[in-house]
């Protein structure tokens, strides 16, 4: 082999070995938290048409002065719109509550089941016509307390971000006032036919899928399954700047046991 064949093979070799450690590199590279201020913080889904959807959600802690909610929000095939939430209001019972909007009708609200849940699944599920909404407290036993008629076969990843799991204000287009040492954790997974699999999701960054908003909160993940929201205070030299404990990691949780 000629010298300068050699060269020529030995500076590939380390144009290729550059090109890998940078990609290693970017991937190791942590995405920067998303600042939401006046809309509703969390991530849209970003996977294929689905059948089902269960949003996990944990709240280590929250700080709001006027209720808050843990929405998950599925835009249906046909245009229709379904709603699974856990609601605080600022006065009176916690509970889980379902909408259902259509471009015909008004918004019909299904029955409101009272419950104190800091940690649960919101689950949404198209089967034969219906839109059937439950919620699961240990990931293995689900509670369906709503079904609706809603002539769509399947849920919608659309491109306006309709589809998402946020936390947002507790009900009536409210905003929800966030202090000091809120953290919530989110997760979504999607049955793909046969299992429930970890969502490809992206931050959320509009008014989308819900009128309920938050006055601020930092978004954080890393595009799959898991992130988490939360308020820690405003850096006081650079207000772009996440103040946050620098050991927050998103969490997906084993996937649910139960059927859709």
């Amino acid at each position: 082999m000629s010298l300068a064949k050699a060269i020529g093979i030995g500076f590939l070799v380390l144009i290729l070995l550059g090109l890998a450690l940078a990609v290693i590199n970017y991937m190791n590279q942590p995405p920067q938290p998303y600042l939401a201020m006046n809309i509703p913080s969390g991530f849209t889904y970003n996977g294929p048409d689905t059948s089902a959807l269960a949003a996990w959600y944990c709240i280590a802690s929250i700080n709001s002065s006027n209720g808050y909610s843990i929405q998950l929000n599925a835009e249906l095939g046909n245009g229709e719109w379904v709603q699974d939430s856990y609601i605080v209001p600022p006065n009176g019972q916690s509970g889980f509550n379902v909408n259902v909007w259509s471009s015909s009708t008004s918004s019909v609200t299904a029955k409101f089941v009272p419950a104190n849940a800091n940690c649960a699944w919101l689950v949404i599920t198209i089967k034969g016509g219906y839109a059937n909404v439950g919620y699961s407290l240990d990931g293995k036993n689900v509670i369906w307390y709503a079904s609706y008629p809603v002539g769509a076969t399947y849920i919608i990843p659309d491109a306006s971000g309709q589809t998402n799991l946020v936390v947002a204000g507790f009900a009536y287009g409210l905003q929800a006032q966030l202090g000091r040492g809120t953290l919530v954790y989110l997760a979504l997974y999607y049955w793909n036919g046969t299992d429930w699999a970890p969502a490809s999701i992206k931050t959320i960054q509009g008014l989308e899928g819900t009128l309920e908003t938050v006055n601020h909160a930092w978004i954080f993940t890393r595009g799959s399954c898991g992130g988490y929201v939360a308020w820690f205070g405003w850096n006081k030299t650079d207000w772009t700047t996440p103040v946050l404990p620098s050991n927050l990691e998103p969490i997906c949780p084993t996937p649910p046991s139960f059927k859709p």
